[in-house]
């Protein structure tokens, strides 16, 4: 019973997890820039995401510009792109995989055995997805920052990326310590079988 409760925990856990690295992937404020040019009173602000780049000028909405190219996009962005969508990619299998190894779904209910390792190898590949985004988003995180002129501002899609990652790195343990508890043959004690010696009585 507390192996399932367990089980759900991580699975919620690594699920919301999967969500907030989605939309930190997708949405554009990766990196702020504010900067003011000649003749204007007010900055100009610029979100630079993933997948499109955002300005707003004085008092206009917001105007944003997708990538045309991977070419024309910096090394940077590219190789953040590249690791977040793998890592969006092993949360998803490994939640699909954890599924089948979960307690109380019915697949692979015939051999237990296997329904654990399932979702011990499930654990491991969203662990490994919460590693892998946990990574990158401070690589990036560390780039904005050590960034001189014009000196940027970290975006809220850092934070959310982040706090993907840490969510997933808990449920992926969580879900692979269950697996990894359960898949254990617990040794029971036996008790010695009592030996009854027949006593020979010789007669004379």
């Amino acid at each position: 019973m507390a192996n399932g409760c367990v089980q759900i925990v991580g699975c919620m856990s690594a699920f919301a997890g999967l969500i907030c690295l989605m939309v930190a992937t997708y949405a554009s404020e990766w990196k702020i820039l504010s900067h003011s040019t000649e003749g204007m009173v007010k900055s100009v602000v610029v979100r630079i995401g993933l997948w499109m780049a955002c300005s707003v000028p004085v008092s206009k909405r917001w105007e944003c510009t997708v990538y045309d190219s991977v070419l024309h996009v910096p090394l940077d962005i590219q190789v953040t792109r590249a690791i977040m969508i793998i890592s969006i990619i092993l949360s998803a299998c490994g939640l699909a995989v954890v599924v089948l190894g979960m307690k109380y779904t019915l697949c692979l209910d015939k051999d237990k055995h296997v329904k654990n390792k399932v979702a011990f190898v499930g654990g491991i590949l969203i662990t490994v997805a919460g590693v892998c985004s946990l990574g990158i988003v401070s690589w990036y995180a560390h780039a904005v920052v050590n960034t001189q002129k014009p000196r940027p501002f970290l975006g809220k899609c850092l934070f959310l990326g982040w706090g993907g990652a840490l969510l997933s790195i808990t449920g992926g343990v969580l879900l692979s310590c269950c697996g990894l508890s359960q898949s254990t043959p617990r040794r029971g004690y036996t008790s010695p079988h009592s030996v009854q010696l027949a006593s020979s009585k010789v007669y004379v």
